[in-house]
């Protein structure tokens, strides 16, 4: 495997949402899998400290909190410095970005769908130039990287094609979930209740929320008391942010029953789980979806938007619905509450489906894809 190998891991990119979830939950168990390696992590969220930290064969550097010019301007001239200083011997970059000359094989990450997409999205002018760079500075990476993850099948087809990736330089590793963990959290906790209709996602124009709020007032016009509606998300997207505010407030006397959390620390998520009757993950545009393993390791029944990544991921354990239809969401929504049975057979599915999707499995196979690119070196 990796033997003594020194992998400097760039997190830096990452510092809340997905690239947060993979940090916390990959790391722990690759530097276990790999005892003899070192690993040199740099993050900018100070959390992160608490969680790999202990790991004896970790070292965490914190890096200063600062935009996403800055972040670029760390990739582009301080970053291999790094790597030569400390004597890596793989430079693993958790996002789709690394440096332009660095002294050690380069593998990337390819996991956010905003930047390389062909949906036309009413963006702003920042955000177009904003996303143009970063398009850039992926496919040039990816160019570079003797290998490039996706998270999907679905990813590494659409993303490998839209940045040039070689069929044989694309590799696929799932998320996983560690559903025995959460069990074990969630065996204290009261099931269902105060987030009732509960979706999770940072918040982003292609999550679909505003749509999913449309579905809930039409829900409650076919059920008399419907539980309530809980959004938990950072807010990535200003613009539609303040759309989705907007559409509460259209709610009428519905408002009081939609709750728009805001962002919430990874480790209190498990929390909004267990007070849910359903989860509903109605986004048009993912590489992997990781709250739909969440749900499922919660125990909690899913309806998921009909797009390929959700049916690859969790196939038979969902009920799917066309995210463009806000009566047909509705509908689904409707099912699910009111069917206890159907509600059932998703939970016993997605317990099925967990088996395929855990944290060391993919560990594993990040270790050994790691191994096989120093070894070629």
């Amino acid at each position: 495997m990796l033997d003594r190998r020194r992998i400097l891991i760039d997190g830096s990119m990452a510092a809340g949402g997905g690239g947060y979830t993979y940090l916390v939950n990959m790391l722990p168990t690759l530097a276990t899998l790999a005892p003899e390696a070192t690993f040199l992590v740099l993050v900018r969220n100070a959390k992160l400290v608490e969680v790999l930290s202990p790991l004896p064969n970790i070292e965490v550097r914190v890096l200063p909190e600062i935009k996403w010019l800055g972040r670029i301007a760390f990739l582009l001239f301080r970053a291999s410095r790094i790597a030569s200083q400390w004597g890596a011997d793989l430079y693993f970059s958790v996002g789709e970005y690394a440096p332009m000359k660095v002294s050690c094989p380069v593998v990337i990450c390819f996991r956010n769908p905003n930047v390389f997409t062909s949906i036309k999205f009413d963006w702003s002018r920042y955000q177009k130039f904003r996303l143009a760079t970063l398009r850039r500075l992926a496919t040039l990476a990816g160019k570079r990287a003797a290998r490039v993850i996706f998270v999907s099948h679905d990813s590494a087809s659409w993303m490998g094609d839209a940045a040039g990736i070689p069929e044989a330089r694309r590799a696929v590793i799932h998320h996983g979930a560690d559903a025995e963990a959460w069990r074990s959290k969630l065996g204290s906790k009261p099931r269902g209740g105060s987030a009732g209709i509960l979706s999770v996602s940072s918040i982003y124009r292609y999550k679909n929320f505003v749509r999913l709020v449309e579905a809930y007032c039409e829900l409650a016009s076919r059920l008399p008391d419907p539980p309530p509606l809980t959004i938990v998300g950072d807010d990535q997207d200003p613009e539609y942010s303040a759309e989705l505010r907007r559409a509460r407030e259209r709610a009428g006397p519905l408002a009081d029953r939609i709750h728009l959390v805001g962002a919430v620390p990874y480790e209190e998520i498990i929390g909004y789980y267990a007070e849910s009757d359903l989860f509903i993950f109605p986004s048009y545009l993912e590489t992997f979806g990781h709250p739909l393993l969440e749900a499922l390791a919660a125990e909690v029944p899913v309806i998921a938007a009909d797009i390929p990544v959700f049916r690859e991921i969790a196939a038979e354990s969902a009920l799917y619905v066309d995210p463009f239809d806000s009566a047909a969401m509705a509908g689904a929504m409707e099912r699910v509450l009111t069917d206890g049975t159907l509600a059932q057979e998703l939970v016993s599915a997605g317990q099925q489906r967990l088996k395929l999707f855990t944290w060391q499995l993919a560990a594993e196979r990040l270790a050994t894809l790691l191994s096989e690119v120093v070894d070629e070196d």
